[in-house]
């Protein structure tokens, strides 16, 4: 039976995290690959599309740091029914391309957007409102920014009824407050406990059609003791987040203690 979980080990953080240990699991490696590190070159992305051609939906996937996060477009792509995203994130990911048309973990969504004919839904939690101007005025999005999710208590019924189509799960740990998780970019405020109540509320309403965690803090963003404290909370993050996944989206049997390498 195939695993549904899924770990890139593009910047070692993976192997140095217990999370999974009991889980079977399928690696990807990058290998010599170069370009991926936050952009994304063009033969960069023909190459990662080749790493997971033989992935099959509904996966969960730990994507690394947050610079990988635009291999959420190379998993989404692979959805073939209309679907939305919902993406947790302290950022929009919608940024204009600093550079040509060139993928970057900061403008995967708007790309997303304009290329994935089956994406008919964005909704944004947890985006720092500052980021509103990121935003596209072509398709729209539905908004639960981060004065929504910290003042009000509603949100959670609205982003639950909200949602016509099946749903794809997008986490950047950068959303949650340092109390949950520790990542190298500015974050927001969701604790874990109003995560669990958004996740479940649209999971269990909703054919969910994969989710990929992006969000470590690797050793090359800090000095040993604060990159060892973080890679302990986020660890613990990464377990409660794949416990939620297996409670609610997992059809298939994780456990066995099994590695396999793509």
């Amino acid at each position: 039976m195939e695993s549904t979980l899924l770990l890139l080990d593009f910047d070692g953080v993976y192997r140095t995290q217990d999370f999974y240990r009991q889980e079977k699991c399928r690696w990807i490696s990058k290998d010599h690959m170069t370009g991926v590190c936050a952009y994304c070159d063009t033969q960069a992305q023909n190459q990662l599309r080749k790493r997971i051609q033989n992935i099959n939906q509904p996966v969960l996937a730990f994507l690394g740091s947050g610079n990988y996060h635009y291999i959420a477009l190379f998993l989404m792509e692979k959805i073939r029914e209309d679907f939305a995203l919902v993406l947790f994130d302290h950022h929009s990911d919608m940024q204009c391309p600093a550079f040509g048309s060139l993928l970057s973990c900061g403008n995967w969504l708007r790309q997303a957007e304009e290329q994935l004919p089956h994406l008919k839904q964005v909704v944004l939690v947890g985006v720092d409102d500052s980021k509103w101007t990121e935003l596209p005025n072509s398709n729209p999005v539905t908004l639960f920014p981060r004065t929504v999710i910290s003042e009000k208590t509603d949100w959670l019924r609205e982003l639950e009824q909200g949602i016509p189509y099946p749903v794809y799960f997008s986490v950047d740990k950068d959303v949650f407050s340092k109390s949950v998780a520790w990542t190298n970019w500015d974050q927001g405020v969701l604790d874990l406990h109003q995560f669990s109540k958004a996740f479940c509320a649209v999971a269990e309403g909703h054919k969910v059609v994969g989710m990929d965690v992006c969000g470590e803090f690797p050793a090359m963003y800090g000095n040993l003791f604060v990159s060892n404290a973080a890679n302990r909370k986020n660890n613990q993050a990464n377990r409660n987040l794949l416990e939620l996944w297996k409670r609610h989206c997992c059809s298939t049997e994780l456990t066995g203690n099994r590695a396999m390498n793509a």
